[in-house]
């Protein structure tokens, strides 16, 4: 919004209101009584009060205008103040994408059945009858010559989720089992179960009508439903289900709708599309990234139009927020990087790349000076934020991770010692009981490197999941995860729980980096 169009809003905003008289609406009695005892207004003092409050109010109006030039920040924090409850203008789509019932009636293959959920059972397309004891497939450290599965393009990112076939394959083949997916599926409907009318999820889950404070630990980011809907469609895509395919096509179009009707375009005239909503604190860039792979990732499964044309706006939007000095992102767009916030835009970025989106590899090589800022211990260990002394001048376990999984995306192969030595320091430090951001970056770190490390940390990883999932006897908050991360309290229950289904959908969800063109996956 302009500044020339905030001066308008304003005094529009201090016109008195009509009367109830000027109106044509009949004032009740005591009105009327009010109105009749009244003393006669002198209008020959009209124009000096009118011009009085004119003067008085250019004043203010002016002295606001020069506190937001002085302060940029200022400007956004006001527009979207006053767009929190408005309806935004140009959306990306003009119509829902619903389909006709009778479409929505038709009978679709089945990824993993919705109806599975209510006793944990799979039918016969469905994952293979394993259990939690079962014993884990070695992932060997060298690539197979075999050929991949029937009909799948291993190169294809997505390809692993995309048929009930592939994912049984992948699950047996990385250390997945029965009770993972029946995790997955318990998971998947706890989201169908909070999900609002209008198609997005919140933070402040126990809002939801269904729910009415059945389900404890809410997010305090209550005003955040695109980073709430962006964590959602990823827990659902990872699974295979998008709007065109799987038992979850409502739940994910409506999903998709919200995004597309709420993103902003960019106002200085270009196609970038800014999905952070409404920005609360500093949740901006994170909303921004994980909406972007939401919508890369729908792109790449389904190859829809206009989820395309989103997409690509989201990746210009990234792009458009790098810092032009050191090359990482930040809370808000060209500020300078800190390690964590990079991640998720590098993440979007490979999504974007794998979904084939136009952009420029300047931004990668951006993205290299920033981690090389960030990097200890020659590259094995990353600290949060580069330069400031004051921020974790360290390296962190979670840090490291984040690190080493953008440096997998950005280029480093298997033979990389450094690479070599990180994931050694990952497998020393294992998963975590109470950090599920760590686990979350590391499974991904450890899945694309294999061999016995990846072997271990599944088998820790896979089952601490399964075992801390609430269960049917919990009642409503069934198929959730309480929260056990030290910075999960503005995401709350629902964060870690859609944190929780990616990390047990990483077996099918992305094929391994370094071994996926001669991949042996046999069913």
């Amino acid at each position: 919004m302009s500044l020339e169009s905030f001066l308008k809003r304003s005094q529009v905003a201090a016109k008195p209101a009509k009367s109830a008289a000027a109106s044509g609406l009949s004032a009740p009695p005591l009105a009327q009584v009010m109105l009749l005892s009244a003393p006669a207004w002198d209008w020959r003092r009209t124009p000096t009060v009118t011009l009085m409050s004119v003067l008085l109010h250019l004043i203010a109006l002016g002295l606001c205008g020069l506190i937001v030039l002085e302060n940029p920040q200022l400007m956004e924090e006001i527009f979207t103040t006053l767009t929190e409850h408005e309806e935004i203008g140009d959306p990306i789509i003009e119509r829902s994408m619903e389909v006709p019932q009778e479409v929505n009636d038709a009978p679709q293959e089945n990824i993993f059945s919705r109806a599975a959920t209510s006793n944990l059972e799979f039918e016969s397309t469905g994952p293979v009858a394993l259990n939690v004891s079962d014993g884990i497939p070695q992932v060997e450290k060298g690539a197979s010559e075999l050929p991949g599965p029937r009909g799948i393009q291993l190169g294809n990112e997505t390809s692993g989720r995309m048929s009930a076939d592939a994912k049984r394959a992948m699950l047996e083949k990385f250390g997945g089992n029965s009770a993972s997916e029946a995790a997955v599926a318990a998971g998947l409907k706890w989201l169908v179960d909070h999900q609002m009318s209008n198609g997005s999820w919140s933070f402040e889950h126990s809002k939801h009508p269904g729910c009415r404070g059945q389900c404890s630990q809410n997010g305090f980011l209550k005003s955040c439903p695109h980073g709430a809907t962006g964590l959602a469609l990823l827990a659902f895509l990872g699974a295979g289900h998008t709007h065109q395919a799987g038992d979850y096509q409502k739940e994910v179009r409506r999903g998709l709708d919200f995004l597309l009707k709420t993103g902003k375009r960019s106002s200085d005239g270009s196609d970038s599309l800014d999905l952070r909503g409404f920005v609360v604190r500093n949740e901006g860039m994170y909303v921004q990234g994980l909406c972007t792979i939401a919508l890369c990732e729908c792109a790449a499964m389904t190859d829809d139009p206009r989820i395309r044309t989103a997409a690509q706006g989201a990746i210009e939007f990234i792009v458009k927020a790098q810092n032009p000095v050191d090359g990482g992102w930040r809370y808000f767009p060209r500020a300078p990087g800190d390690t964590s916030v990079v991640g998720w835009q590098v993440m979007a970025l490979k999504s974007g790349y794998n979904a084939k989106l136009s952009f420029s590899n300047k931004v990668f090589k951006g993205a290299e000076t920033f981690l090389d800022r960030a990097q200890t211990n020659r590259g094995s260990q990353y600290i949060y934020m580069p330069g400031n002394a004051r921020r974790s001048p360290d390296p962190t376990e979670t840090m490291t991770a984040v690190g080493l999984l953008c440096r997998m995306y950005l280029g480093w192969d298997r033979t990389n010692p450094r690479l070599a030595s990180g994931v050694e320091y990952l497998d020393q430090v294992k998963p975590q009981p109470d950090n599920m951001y760590f686990n979350y970056y590391a499974t991904q770190v450890m899945h694309h490197w294999g061999g016995d490390e990846w072997t271990r940390w599944n088998e820790v990883m896979r089952d601490q999941l399964i075992r801390t999932q609430h269960s049917q006897r919990d009642g409503h908050p069934a198929g959730s995860w309480d929260l056990a991360d030290p910075h999960g309290d503005a995401g709350g229950r629902h964060y870690m729980t859609c944190l929780s289904l990616m990390t047990l959908e990483v077996y099918y969800r992305h094929l391994p980096l370094y071994n996926r063109n001669t991949l042996k996956v046999e069913f």
